[in-house]
């Protein structure tokens, strides 16, 4: 077995978290740039290389997962569904980024500063995600009531999201900018939302289903 197929399933995952952050960090710090007129799209491909590294790591954790068979606490299939989710809720991160990179206009004045706040939400989400998953390996506890401070914090983020849908759908001035400015707020809502549902749904799930530890 090659070096790094000989890693525990420990130290793919926290390798994995830890660029799953690295990525949702780049990109917060890309979008602050982004709502100061003063993006380098470039930049938002580490963002996609920042993706496609996850892949590579989800892909060894998998294959160490099944060749091992062991995954305590958790069976292997739900350490496997966790894997898979979290995956996905990053390829979403990649999507916008992709997105931001062919948006063709600087954003409107009077929504900037509700959608700082979303970019906040959602890179705060991030780090919950990931925050309470380390935690389920040791304290199912701490980790349960995680899970509820991720579902508070996604309703923030609706309200945000509404009121910013309103304004942009008042806008006269150019129905493209328009429904693309509209797409690049649900785009950054359903990371959000994505992340509530396996942190405070799933997740929760998970702790329940297991003996308290």
């Amino acid at each position: 077995m090659k070096k790094e197929e000989s890693k525990s399933i420990n130290e793919l995952s926290k390798e994995y978290n830890e660029e799953v952050l690295r990525g949702a960090t780049l990109l917060h710090e890309l979008m602050e740039d982004f709502i100061a007129h003063k993006l380098d799209k470039k930049e938002l491909d580490g963002v996609i290389q920042a993706e496609k590294n996850c892949d590579r790591l989800k892909d060894k954790y998998i294959r160490v997962l099944f060749q091992n068979k062991r995954a305590l606490p958790f069976l292997v299939e739900d350490r496997y569904k966790i894997i898979t989710l979290v995956d996905e809720a990053f390829g979403k991160t990649e999507f916008l980024a992709r997105f931001l990179q062919i948006f063709p206009f600087a954003l409107y004045d009077d929504i900037l500063e509700d959608f700082s706040r979303m970019c906040d939400i959602c890179l705060n989400l991030m780090q919950m995600l990931i925050d309470t998953l380390n935690l389920m390996e040791t304290n199912f506890d701490e980790a349960y009531e995680g899970t509820f401070e991720i579902e508070a914090i996604r309703r923030e983020a609706r309200t945000i999201r509404f009121k910013l849908l309103e304004r942009v759908y008042k806008k006269t001035d150019n129905p493209t900018k328009v429904y693309l400015t509209s797409l690049l707020i649900n785009n950054l809502y359903e990371i959000i939302s994505f992340i509530e549902d396996i942190g405070a749904d799933y997740l929760r799930g998970l702790i329940i289903k297991y003996p308290a530890r």
